[in-house]
Formats: C-alpha cells, sequence, structure tokens
C-alpha cells in the first residue's frame, strides 16, 4: 500500500489553480480570431445582381394577399434608396418557421401614377433571420394596402452571432388609380403612411 502511495505522488504535478499563462493566451488568440471571422462574414455585402426581369407589380387582378416584392436597384438607378447603414434585401420563399415580424417605418414615393414602397426593418443575420415574403393586402374601395413582413430561417444547423442589422425592402404597388392611399403595417411596428396619385 506505501508503494501505490509513492507511485501516486511522484506521478501526480503539482496543483495549481487556473489557466498556465501560455494556455491563457493561446485561448484568447483562438477566441479573438473566431471572432473576427464570425463578424468578417456576417458583415460581408450582399453580391447585387442586375434585375434581369420587370420589377412584381400589385395589377387588379392579381390575389392581393400573394407575396411581391422586386429585384435589388441598382445604385445608378435610385441613389436615394443605396444607404450604407441599411442592406437591401429581396424575398427568399420556403424559409422555415415563418413568422411576421415588425417594420420601424414605411415610406411611399409616388412618380406618376407609379407608387413605390419602402419599408425599413430590423433584424438578425442570415441564415437565423430571412425574409420569406411581403404580404400586400389590398383595399381597392378603401384605397388602403395592409403589409406583412414575414420571415424565417434557413434550412441549416447553425449558430448566428446575436446582433441586429439595419435591412430595407422595396415592393412595387403599382400603377395605382389617381386618389390618397393609406399604408399601414399588419402588426402595428410602423406608423401609417399615405402616399396620394395624380
Amino acid at each position: 500500500m506505501t508503494a501505490a502511495l509513492v507511485w501516486a505522488h511522484m506521478h501526480t504535478l503539482p496543483r495549481r489553480h487556473g489557466l498556465r499563462p501560455g494556455a491563457l493566451i493561446s485561448l484568447l488568440a483562438i477566441l479573438f480570431v473566431a471572432g473576427i471571422a464570425a463578424c468578417g462574414s456576417a458583415a460581408a455585402p450582399p453580391a447585387t445582381k442586375t434585375p434581369s426581369s420587370p420589377p412584381a407589380s400589385l395589377a387588379p387582378g392579381q390575389d392581393p394577399d400573394a407575396s411581391v416584392g422586386i429585384d435589388l436597384p441598382a445604385p445608378s438607378e435610385d441613389p436615394a434608396l443605396i444607404d450604407p447603414l441599411v442592406r437591401i434585401v429581396v424575398p427568399k420563399p420556403g424559409q422555415l418557421d415563418v413568422r411576421a415580424i415588425p417594420a420601424q417605418t414605411l415610406s411611399a414615393a409616388a412618380t406618376g401614377r407609379r407608387v413605390t414602397l419602402t419599408i425599413d426593418y430590423t433584424s438578425g443575420v442570415e441564415p437565423c433571420n430571412i425574409l420569406d415574403s411581403i404580404v400586400v393586402a389590398v383595399d381597392a374601395d378603401a384605397k388602403t394596402f395592409a403589409i406583412t413582413l414575414r420571415e424565417g430561417h434557413g434550412p441549416q444547423d447553425v449558430m448566428c452571432i446575436e446582433i441586429a442589422e439595419s435591412r430595407r425592402a422595396i415592393v412595387d404597388l403599382g400603377d395605382l388609380a389617381p386618389g390618397t392611399y393609406t399604408i399601414s403595417d399588419t402588426t402595428g411596428g410602423a406608423t401609417p403612411v399615405t402616399v396620394t396619385v395624380d
């Protein structure tokens, strides 16, 4: 029994509390590199694509509850829509666990009879938070549009960084008859706006 105790004592290193300085520095270096890599991939600017087809519009005969959206505008087309602090997104249907999310602000502009709606909102990073669709409910008699942003997540089983990202979606409401229209967010997140078509 004495031999066993001596052997255990001879092969046991002295006990120290905490990490060795070299191990602590290595751990901090690994965490720093991982944090930079995560931030770098999340902050990468989205690839822009030139619209290959005309923007989607809501024609009088279309289903008013159908999802709508338009392609990203080229910077030369409308520089007022390009804000370096806001990421312009296009709906990507087919996400999982889709739910309604609030808009922060709505703004509408009429060019002739065509009305374009800009929706600003805050969300988490992809692939954990992806805009699935924008539902536009139209009441032509009351001249109202009710907008619902719908967001879900991708099929990947990943962990995402908890950071807020400003996003913008643009909806072409099409050519409207003359009059004043009210546009609202169905979740109540954004203040309703009006736009007048001459």
